[in-house]
């Protein structure tokens, strides 16, 4: 089975497209990983083979307020209007702190296991 290598740069890519597509919001650019922008998404043909990632999406709302949103779940949910902007912060937050706390559970975790382990087989 073969499994493509660009997964996360066709999430990236896809979650855009919905941005684009369902967005109250006016959009006006598109920031790449290699520090790049486009007003438009010229580069299309390259993100989808994996050769730019997609990190940010820049909206503007009708009083002319800019705002930097992610191409994730959150940035869609932004983008369609169901949340506010500091919603969207938040929600940002929580799941950087959830990741970090899990990552440290996972760490902690493993560590108990071979001091446990160390204390049977030694």
């Amino acid at each position: 089975m073969c499994v493509p290598n660009n997964f996360i740069e066709q999430q990236a890519y896809d979650m855009y497209e919905k941005i684009k597509k369902n967005s109250v919001y006016n959009f006006i650019r598109v920031d790449y990983s290699g520090g790049s922008n486009q007003g438009s998404h010229s580069q299309g043909d390259n993100t989808r083979n994996g050769l730019a990632l997609i990190t940010r999406v820049v909206l503007e709302d009708k009083d002319g307020t800019l705002y930097t949103i992610e191409p994730n779940p959150n940035g869609v949910r932004f983008a369609k209007g169901e949340i506010t902007y500091k919603d969207y912060k938040k929600l940002q937050k929580r799941e950087t702190v959830n990741g970090i706390a899990t990552f440290f559970g996972i760490l902690v975790f493993f560590s108990g296991l071979m001091h446990f382990l160390m204390k049977v087989f030694a």
